[in-house]
Formats: C-alpha cells, structure tokens, sequence
C-alpha cells in the first residue's frame, strides 16, 4: 500500500499541482513465469531476476507512475469553454495563382 502527493502540471491551466495517490496492490514474486498459475487472482506477478535482488524503489515507482492520470486536470480549473462561429467561405483558388501573378509581374 503507497500512498503519496505528486506534483503535477494541469494540462487545463499549466499551473503546477498536488495529485494525491494511493495504490493498495498484492503483488505475487514469482522466478519464473509457469510459477503465476499459482498466484492468488488478485496478485500481481512480479518476476524476480535469478540473484534474487529486487529494487523495491523501481517497483514502487512503477506502481505510482500506472496510478497517474493519463491528462492531469486539477480538479478546481475551470473548464475553457470556446465559441466558433461559422467559418467565411473561402474563394477557390488556382494552385498555381501565385506563380501566374510572379510571372506577370517580371514582363
């Protein structure tokens, strides 16, 4: 179980924020892959290297960086609300319109 306060950058306002996560996750170590059969449903595996040596920091790193949200938006930013009008016809225009013009302006 981790719980933590990750500053983050709304993607609303682009103003730095604290986003609260808590993760409570069983995690199941296993050395080799056929061993996950075994594991309780709710575990998840966690393949341990042949030495035995697990970086717990990178695993805990891990499970925060799963808990973030893919778009961090603090939850007080108003939303940005905007209003399109109707767009102005555009004139078709010859794709070489410019060329003709440059052409007319040398003689």
């Amino acid at each position: 179980e981790v719980a933590a306060g990750l500053e983050l950058l709304c993607q609303r306002s682009l103003e730095p924020f604290r986003f609260q996560v808590a993760v409570n996750q069983q995690l199941g170590l296993i050395r080799d892959e056929s061993q996950e059969a075994e594991l309780p449903q709710e575990a998840e595996p966690v393949l341990v290297p042949e030495d035995g040596s697990l970086n717990l920091r990178e695993l805990v790193e891990d499970e925060l960086i799963l808990a973030l949200p893919v778009v961090p938006v603090r939850p007080d930013s108003a939303a940005v609300e905007t209003t399109c009008g109707e767009p102005e016809p555009m004139e078709p225009q010859h794709p070489f319109a410019a060329l003709a013009a440059l052409k007319k302006d040398s003689h």
